[in-house]
């Protein structure tokens, strides 16, 4: 009987046991793992992601996020107002609980009772210490429950064959479930600082795998960023070797991600300890937003109740043999430029607007039932359609003297058509050193209106001119003041036509001299500019610059510093035009999501610099900040200077997954 005993013993020991090292090769097999010490960060990011919409704000600590203060009503985003009054609230509760942790600092033995909730948050052990360091670490995240569940139904347009893609790549499919932390699978989506489509891809990063520029933006379509996106997932894999950090360097970048994996080895030992300039907050939650993102999708009924998905649509392709007319190419397939521009969203603005041509070698998108003898009359498309090269774009900075009527005289066109390309006001007003984008002879104003008209983009703030600028400190000094801060005055911006397309700054090449072995030409920096954008530009290696100005590899450009370039690769006019059009689609981007709704007046306060000004106090592109403080010297920031902080607000729901204020 003790031996019968004894061999059921060992079978349930056995079972155990397996069920043990089941359990270990399952996690190590399994790509995504949800370690323990993230367990409460996904936790945290499933309740963002599918309990609290965006009408309301989760105060919490930024470290600990199974610390959570308290969740704040906040107003809708679209409602007027809405913005100021939600950073009021927001500031008002972080502003009550900074003062309960203050005196939790001072005496760990508290006696009210809000007082005695939040010391219970950090467990027996907190000690006066404890609050002391949660004090600067309050944090409001926004509810993104509606955005969310917006994401689920649109993704049902694009998520098979996303996952398709990633599984041609050998990659887990689910890695197809980023978008949603990205950008609410919004092929709009588009950040203050250029990142572009549902995958959100920088210019930087989408130029090593796709197609970005003025005419043709392979970010902005969700199957061919998706091709990309899968090919970077990739890279990172196979220099990372673990999906956790491979994953997290979509977000902060391989290289810095290689770095931190040298100092701590591990995701976990990263995730708790590692910390860098750049690498906060964002990069180190994303991960656990990904997974939190993948559980909410995967069992979005759970969550969200049935669902009705957006439905793939069926195209048919036309390769372009030639450049074409976008109106053309519409009268000939016989499909509207509305569904045009919904099937090709890799299409820029200036396409749909008569500014350029289709490009040569577009794969075109045109609906299912489109007729197969027009798909097949490439003869027709030969005689009638296809342009043997693309239209130029043309610009003329204004000097002292000029007026629109001069200008229009000098280049031979119509006073009312140069007024209508750079949407000036009735008179044409003009600013010296602004740039004006000349149009094209067959540039079509009405497919200008009509297209703009049919998207119903609303209507952006201006870009000042200095003595715009004079007037609106003005008035700032008359705006009521805010309590004690870095900010003396919020005012309103005046409003201005769609897509301003101002340009301050020389863009021409300033001198240009042939020596023995080529032609050289002097430009001066502007914002946003590096060497690898000149070297790109002229076709040339980065290096060639640096050697023909003397420059070192830890040369930092300056703003307005004058640089040579070789120009007998690239003739100076195309370089000209290939410049102009990289800072015209910074700008026509940007007013395509956001608009100016009003602006901060700042004193520079010790240890700023332009940087961190933009990137992490105000977070702002440094192009548009520069446009409202044209004399100001960047390079040389002074304590107590003033400085005109434009406010950026949304048009769309063009916002990455992730909010917060």
């Amino acid at each position: 009987m003790k031996k019968k005993y004894s061999i059921y013993g060992l079978i349930y020991i056995l079972f155990f046991v397996s069920l043990f090292f089941c359990a270990e090769i399952c996690a190590a097999t399994d790509p995504f793992p949800i370690y323990p010490s993230i367990e409460r960060n996904v936790d945290f990011w499933t309740d963002i992601y599918s309990k609290y919409p965006t009408t309301q704000g989760i105060l919490h600590d930024s470290i600990d996020l199974h610390i959570v203060y308290d969740v704040i009503e906040l107003l809708a985003p679209e409602r007027h107002g809405a913005r100021k009054e939600n950073r009021k609230r927001i500031k008002n509760a972080k502003k009550k609980y900074k003062k309960i942790l203050e005196n939790l600092a001072k005496s760990s033995s508290a006696s009210e009772p809000e007082a005695k909730r939040i010391a219970a948050l950090f467990g027996p052990d907190a000690n006066p210490v404890t609050f002391q360091k949660a004090i600067y670490r309050i944090r409001c995240q926004i509810g993104q429950k509606d955005r969310f569940r917006e994401g689920l139904i649109r993704s049902g347009a694009y998520l098979d064959e996303i996952k398709e893609i990633f599984h041609s790549h050998g990659l887990p499919e689910d890695l197809a479930f980023l978008p949603h932390v990205e950008s609410s699978f919004n092929p709009r989506a588009y950040s203050k600082f250029g990142a572009a489509g549902i995958w959100q891809f920088t210019r930087s990063t989408g130029k090593r795998l796709m197609t970005v520029g003025y005419v043709l933006d392979e970010r902005r379509d969700p199957i061919r960023s998706s091709k990309a996106a899968a090919q970077l997932l990739k890279q990172n894999y196979k220099k990372i070797k673990s999906w956790p950090m491979a994953i997290t360097a979509y977000n902060h970048g391989i290289t810095g991600m290689l770095r931190a994996k040298r100092i701590k080895d591990s995701y976990e030992a990263i995730f708790k300890g590692y910390r860098s300039r750049i690498f906060k907050f964002a990069s180190r939650n994303f991960y656990s937003e990904f997974l939190a993102a993948r559980e909410v999708a995967i069992n979005y009924e759970r969550y969200f109740g049935a669902l009705e998905f957006n439905r793939p649509v069926d195209t048919r392709k036309v390769l372009l043999e030639g450049y074409a007319s976008i109106k053309n190419l519409s009268s000939h397939f016989k499909v509207d430029i509305a569904t045009m521009r919904r099937l090709n969203p890799a299409l820029r603005p200036p396409v749909f607007e008569g500014q350029k041509y289709v490009p040569k070698g577009y794969a075109l998108r045109l609906p299912v039932y489109t007729a197969h003898d027009l798909l097949d009359s490439s003869v027709d498309l030969a005689n009638n359609i296809y342009k043997s090269r693309q239209k130029p774009s043309r610009f003329h900075r204004v000097k002292k003297g000029d007026t629109v009527a001069k200008i229009a005289r000098i280049h031979g066109l119509k006073t009312s058509d140069l007024i209508l390309a750079n949407n000036l006001n009735s008179r044409g007003t003009i600013y010296i050193n602004r740039n004006l984008r000349l149009p094209v002879p067959d540039e079509s104003p009405g497919l200008v209106a009509y297209t703009r008209g049919k998207e119903k983009t609303p209507e952006a703030a201006p870009l000042l001119s200095s003595g715009e600028i004079s007037k609106t400190s003005q008035t700032a000094t008359m705006a009521k003041q805010h309590t004690p801060t870095a900010y003396e005055a919020m005012i309103t911006a005046p409003k201005l036509s769609t897509n301003p397309a101002v340009k301050a700054g020389n863009l021409h090449v300033e001198q240009v001299a042939a020596q023995p072995e080529k032609t050289i030409g002097i430009i001066r920096v502007e914002n946003e500019e590096t060497l690898g954008h000149y070297a790109e530009w002229l076709g040339i290696p980065t290096q060639e610059i640096r050697r023909l100005n003397g420059f070192s590899y830890r040369s930092v450009l300056r703003l307005h510093q004058e640089v040579k370039i070789p120009l007998d690769r690239v003739a100076k006019e195309q370089f000209e035009e290939v410049r102009f059009e990289y800072h015209q689609k910074i700008q026509e981007d940007f007013f395509g999501a956001y608009k100016v709704a009003a602006v901060q007046v700042y004193r520079v306060k010790s240890g700023d610099n332009i940087w961190t000004l933009c990137n992490e106090i105000f977070k702002m592109p440094f192009w548009l900040v520069k446009k409202y403080n044209p004399e100001v010297d960047f390079n040389d920031l002074r304590w107590s200077q003033k400085l005109m902080i434009p406010v950026a607000e949304k048009l769309v729901d063009g916002s990455p997954g992730t909010v917060v204020l």
